[in-house]
């Protein structure tokens, strides 16, 4: 009896692991968990991104001027503020002013001459009055007339002289003038290089540099594409490695009709020219010379798009897995327009079909997946 017992209770034990066995398999049999969403039409807006520079918008660099001499006395320093027609800084006048000394001494000179040929002028004409009263009125002026000629003829020459002499003058009142350094704008003297222009590191910088800290704007280059592509006004997106949680937001402000001057272009390695493209930006808390990622939206369309993460590029194709029948299967697509975390889909899919926007490395080709 007690035989009988055991058995059953055996063949129980059996019967309820089988029975655990299977229920186990049926939870677990489910393939890997999946993310699932339809492709969607929306309007989608195709970007170009290139590096940029944080720089100033109202800015006036004063070179070295070696026709002018060297800079006599410097009036502001690094960090004042100043305004616009200031004077900033002066070039040494001493050989402006000596040669300014000897042209008025020439004006001078000139309207001497010139009054002391009016003089013989009046005088000429009181001696053709005493010999009218000798020889008749015809006989006197024929016998002035070559005198008269003549003084006319000398004033006439020491007048344009002496025009050309003030015209001297003026021009070295004028570059005595501009022996002045003056601001062309409100803003703060950001450097004063008070370095002679004989001395080797300070080639090329400006001698002094002013700009408006509260207009700030980013500078980028465009290849030949995108400069056609790239019109003022459009949209632009700014973000810097400096704060790398924070966009700026700006516009397109200019693009250059004409290539980068100083570019260097090899023709042997068939450089192509690129065209400088300026951001107007509303605020912006980085310094001139801050390198930036611009993205500049150019054209919106309306088109097919899915997840950016949804698609995969393999070695000969780009395709997503769509779920069919629980069953994960590889579709070739044809992609278009990147834009933000969407992409376009010009070939390949409908909106009814199913994809997976999460799939793993280790997804593959009829797979059964849990789609979610």
């Amino acid at each position: 009896m007690k035989k009988k017992v055991w058995i059953a209770i055996g063949v129980t034990a059996v019967v309820l692991l089988m029975a655990g066995v299977s229920i186990y398999r049926q939870a677990f049999a489910k393939g890997p968990e999946v993310k699932t969403a339809h492709p969607v039409q929306e309007e989608i807006t195709e970007q170009i991104m290139i590096p940029g520079t944080v720089k100033l918008v109202n800015e006036q660099k004063i070179y070295a001027s070696p026709e002018k001499g060297e800079i006599k006395e410097f009036l502001v320093e690094d960090g004042d503020s100043v305004k616009k027609g200031e004077v900033l800084a002066r070039f040494d006048e001493q050989a402006l002013a000596l040669e300014l000394e000897k042209v008025k001494l020439q004006a001078e000179s000139g309207y001497l001459k010139i009054n002391q040929l009016e003089k013989q002028e009046d005088e000429l004409g009181d001696k053709e009055k005493e010999l009218r009263n000798q020889t008749g009125k015809k006989e006197a002026e024929k016998q002035i007339q070559p005198e008269r000629d003549q003084l006319k003829l000398e004033k006439r020459l020491a007048n344009l002289e002496l025009s050309q002499v003030l015209l001297q003058k003026k021009d070295i009142e004028k570059r005595l003038e501009e022996l002045e350094i003056k601001s062309t704008m409100d803003g703060v003297v950001l450097q004063v290089n008070k370095a002679t222009s004989s001395d080797p590191s300070s080639a090329g910088k400006p001698v002094i540099y002013i700009g408006d800290l509260k207009a700030i704007g980013a500078s980028g280059l465009l290849s030949e594409f995108d400069s056609l592509k790239v019109k003022e006004g459009q949209k632009v997106t700014l973000r810097s490695d400096a704060i790398p949680d924070k966009e700026w937001k700006g516009e397109v402000s200019e693009v250059a009709d004409m290539p980068e001057e100083n570019q260097v272009i090899n023709p042997a390695e068939n450089s192509a020219p690129e065209y400088r493209v300026e951001i107007s930006v509303k605020e912006m808390p980085l310094k001139p010379g801050f390198q930036l990622i611009m993205e500049i939206e150019t054209d919106k369309k309306k088109a097919l798009t899915v997840p950016a993460n949804a698609v995969v590029t393999g070695d000969s194709s780009v395709y997503v897995f769509v779920v069919r029948d629980q069953k994960s299967f590889k579709q070739e697509v044809e992609t278009g327009v990147a834009s933000g975390n969407k992409i376009e889909i010009k070939e390949g899919l409908k909106e009814k079909d199913l994809i997976i926007t999460n799939p793993s490395d280790q997804l593959k080709d009829g797979v059964e997946v849990d789609a979610k």
